[in-house]
């Protein structure tokens, strides 16, 4: 699920992870400290938006997926929705 990150509230201080992304610019991944659960990332590319895991979530089953990416590194048995948006990669900017 994708946010504005000017929305995204952080109760906690997760713990990061930076590197160089398919862009060539810095993307963060944030976790649970605890337990090491993906959070949410956000890259230089886009920075208004952040990238929210649905294991963060309380109730994620309110959530339904926009879009996929990455799909040129899916494994061949994921199942791919055929009413979702496909990207090879991370889409372009708008």
């Amino acid at each position: 699920m994708v946010v504005l990150t000017k929305d995204l509230e952080i109760k906690e201080s997760p713990k990061e992870f930076r590197r160089i992304g398919g862009s060539g610019l810095w993307t963060t991944r944030s976790f649970c400290p605890e337990c090491g659960t993906p959070l949410f990332s956000r890259g230089e590319l886009t920075p208004q938006f952040s990238s929210v895991r649905f294991p963060s979530l309380d109730n994620s089953d309110e959530f339904v997926p926009q879009l996929d990416i990455w799909t040129c590194r899916a494994q061949p048995w994921v199942p791919l929705s055929k009413t979702t948006r496909h990207y090879d990669r991370s889409p372009e900017p708008t």
